[in-house]
């Protein structure tokens, strides 16, 4: 039988990418951390405080599909454009109505992005190595053949070269694995790193562009209270869908005008005073304080 939980495996930080003929290097996926056990001919998708995300996840039913008594480890992401969405993703996994955990099933599907198997048929591979793992689990994702279920592609020992394509094309980070390790249910170890492009960081919203001739945001604009001073911290104008854009402007319009707004934002600024506040994923500020490549990561609620 299978074990009733399993904590994931965790990663250490690592400060810079680097080359390894020895480790195998994955995007680090901007999702929800998840375990689908397979058994009794129903699928049960734990996150790490255990708790089964199946029920708003129904489009993920068809994953009881696959062998019986296995245990994947993967991430949960919602694709908007191509990209992870966290905003799209937490909106799902915070839904509690089954009427609309099934609609939004239909409006922002998610997918399973599998990378590790450590049950399969009720036989475990925790002591396997990584690689023989893997090569396990991609023969089922193939034989399975569903849009909901994506295995993890990665590459074999140029690390370096492959953070910098992923960090341009916008994703949080990247993962270093070792290809001999073991799976340690519940264990941060050395035997996986994580290389972080940028950090994430909260910031008052403070004013925002609008797009030319459309009742759409092209970019918010970003602020710091210091002493009941505002200091701009730049503008951030990707990470939004066509919906967020055009209600976020809705939202802002309606705002009072920014006493005493900063005086280093842009021309075309609509400061307003607002309540509200956002998470931005960025690379570095500058020596100015201002954000350097800001990535919207939705509102905080």
């Amino acid at each position: 039988m299978l074990p009733r939980h399993i904590s994931p495996m965790l990663a250490q930080l690592a400060r810079e990418p680097f080359d390894s003929p020895h480790h195998l290097f994955e995007i680090k996926w901007d999702g929800t951390r998840c375990l689908a056990f397979i058994e009794h001919g129903r699928i049960r998708l734990e996150n790490r405080r255990f708790v089964d995300m199946a029920p708003v996840f129904p489009e993920l039913r068809s994953l009881q599909n696959l062998p019986e008594n296995s245990v994947l480890d993967g991430e949960l992401i919602v694709l908007i454009e191509g990209k992870p969405s966290f905003p799209r993703l937490q909106e799902r996994v915070q839904t509690r109505s089954s009427t609309r955990a099934a609609f939004l099933a239909q409006l922002h599907p998610a997918t399973f992005m599998a990378f590790d198997l450590l049950y399969l048929n009720d036989r475990p591979l925790l002591d396997r190595p990584l690689l023989e793992r893997r090569d396990r689990l991609h023969d089922m994702v193939q034989r399975y053949a569903s849009p909901t279920l994506v295995f993890s592609e990665g590459v074999l020992e140029h690390g370096t070269r492959f953070f910098s394509e992923i960090r341009h094309a916008g994703f949080e980070g990247m993962m270093a694995k070792q290809i001999d390790s073991p799976y340690l249910v519940g264990c941060r170890s050395s035997y996986w790193k994580k290389v972080k492009v940028g950090q994430i960081q909260e910031f008052a919203i403070i004013g925002f562009l609008q797009r030319e001739h459309e009742p759409a945001i092209s970019a918010l604009l970003l602020g710091e209270d210091k002493q009941g001073t505002w200091m701009y911290r730049g503008r951030v104008g990707s990470g939004f869908t066509e919906e967020d854009r055009h209600r976020l402007f809705e939202q802002l319009m309606s705002k009072p005008p920014l006493p005493s707004p900063p005086a280093d934002g842009p021309k075309r600024a609509q400061w307003r005073k607002t309540d509200l506040r956002c998470r931005v994923h960025f690379m570095e500020k500058t020596a100015g304080g201002k954000l350097r490549a800001p990535i919207f990561k939705g509102l905080v609620k």
